[in-house]
């Protein structure tokens, strides 16, 4: 299911309001944009997606295409749902424009915090 999705969404940047209307497909419960740009709307480049009795994929846009840079089934045993989306934001967080211009924008929830750099 995670690749099938994946190789449904447009091969571009995808509009934030997409998100939304992915909600209402059969299967998916969850859909945001994470991260984008304004570029005379919201442009997603990351997604964060709960598909319904498989789990969570993080979705990032980059130069081939896009990509499931985090997948709760093959994450391991994990003990709350909080640690599921702090693992996704990590995630999507590493492949992140390292130095977002003022068009950008981030839509994390308030539990997860930018990971310590060492």
């Amino acid at each position: 299911m995670s690749r099938r999705f994946v190789d449904t969404l447009p091969d571009r940047q995808v509009e934030a309001d997409l998100a939304d209307e992915l909600e209402d497909l059969d299967g998916i419960e969850q859909c945001v944009a994470v991260r984008g740009n304004y570029e005379g709307e919201q442009m997603a480049y990351q997604l964060l997606v709960n598909i319904t009795d498989r789990g969570l994929l993080a979705l990032h846009y980059g130069e081939s295409g896009w990509q499931i840079v985090y997948d709760s089934t093959e994450g391991g045993d994990v003990e709350s749902s909080e640690e599921l989306y702090r693992r996704a934001h990590d995630a999507l967080y590493a492949h992140a424009d390292p130095d977002p211009d003022s068009n950008h924008y981030e839509t994390t929830p308030p539990f997860w915090t930018v990971p310590n750099e060492e």
